[in-house]
């Protein structure tokens, strides 16, 4: 989509038919708030988004960037798209333990107990 909101009902009406997705972001503007809600819409849809760096030579001729910077800038937005990614996945994961958590609070208490029985 062009990140414009008037194209929202369109994403996510492709997004049910498609069986990929490809994450296209701009090497100077990165990730933005619309970037965000499609590839949370993506991962809603069980697809696994292929990333695009788009506009790379922006980095050179328009910011007059360095071999070096633009290399630190890059690498930046691919680690920014993984933080994005990895947040939703985490998040759909803890929606999903449901009950599992109570769990992991009584194993802490019983750990803590046997640590105390174990200093008596």
């Amino acid at each position: 989509s062009p990140g414009h909101t008037d194209f929202a009902p369109e994403v996510s009406s492709s997004l049910q038919l498609c069986d990929g997705a490809i994450l296209v972001v701009d090497a100077v503007e990165g990730m933005c708030a619309r970037t965000h809600q499609v590839l949370r819409e993506a991962h809603s849809h069980q697809l696994v988004p292929l990333l695009v760096i788009n506009k790379l030579d922006r980095l050179c001729t328009d910011l007059c960037l360095t071999p070096t910077e633009a290399y630190v800038r890059i690498r930046n937005l691919i680690e920014s798209v993984n933080a994005a990614s990895a947040a939703m996945l985490l998040s759909k994961k803890h929606d999903g333990d449901g009950d599992k958590g109570d769990n992991k609070n009584t194993t802490e208490k019983d750990t803590k107990q046997q640590q105390n029985d174990n200093d008596d």
